[in-house]
């Protein structure tokens, strides 16, 4: 099954993406599919980290090893065009909350 960066547009689209700090004292923790939310840190690798927590969201079945890789491939592919685009709707989409304690059961 292929993945394309239209398939991740369109699932940013939903909203739902918090840009948040995730603290954890036993994990380094970039971003978080909970559900429908998205949490994303505020990290120099947030498109990498949009892409990979947007992957785990549209695809729920595939693999950690696989999404990361995805992830890093899609991004890799993107021009700077489409980094430009691809930041500026994060940043409409994003929403702000409270850090997220990823430790909690």
């Amino acid at each position: 099954m292929k993945v394309t960066l239209d398939d991740l547009m369109d699932e940013m689209r939903r909203g739902r993406v918090w840009e948040c700090s995730l603290n954890s004292e036993r994990f380094q923790v970039d971003g978080l599919q909970d559900g429908q939310n998205i949490y994303i840190d505020p990290r120099p690798a947030i498109l990498e980290t949009l892409c990979h927590e947007l992957l785990h969201r549209a695809r729920p079945r595939l693999g950690e090893r696989t999404v990361t890789r995805t992830a890093r491939a899609l991004v890799l592919r993107m021009d700077e065009p489409t980094k430009a685009r691809w930041w500026r709707a994060y940043v409409r989409t994003k929403r702000r909350r409270r850090p997220v304690n990823v430790d909690a059961d």
